[in-house]
């Protein structure tokens, strides 16, 4: 079995980027190890996790393609922007939407974008189809070794 376990994002320092993950966007944090290394956050009930990565790669601040989707992004904006989350594409409207970049502490940049609330609910609930193992279908009388 194979499975997508996270999308790691390095941090200067992952405590910290946790800590400013859980004050600015309420997300939820679980530390795996007894080091700590492995520092994960999430939206609560979310899927799929953000592994706050410090120490293994040197930071490249920018875009880093990850998206997160709202049903109501002035709202999520204006909550984030007075828990001091900088916006350095501030929330515009587009022909098919609404989208807005926001930045962590370390530049990460991750992207915002506004959908209706059944797609969001169904992006919650999404899961890719799972693929049975292609089976050899065979002749009749032909015994499984």
């Amino acid at each position: 079995m194979l499975a997508l376990a996270d999308v790691a994002v390095v941090v200067s320092d992952a405590k910290r980027s946790a800590r400013w993950w859980k004050t600015s966007l309420g997300f939820a944090t679980q530390t795996i190890g007894g080091s700590g290394h492995a520092v994960m956050i999430a939206p609560p009930g979310e899927r799929f996790v953000l592994h706050l990565c410090q120490g293994f790669a040197p930071l490249e601040p920018g875009d880093t393609g990850i998206a997160f989707v709202t049903d109501d992004i002035d709202r999520l904006s204006a909550r984030m922007i007075k828990r001091k989350v900088e916006f350095p594409e501030p929330v515009r409207a587009e022909e098919w939407g609404k989208i807005g970049k926001f930045a962590d502490p370390d530049g990460n940049i991750f992207w915002l974008l506004e959908a209706p609330s059944k797609m969001v609910r169904e992006t919650l609930r999404s899961r890719a189809p799972l693929v049975q193992k292609n089976r050899v279908k065979r002749p009749s009388g032909v015994k499984k070794r």
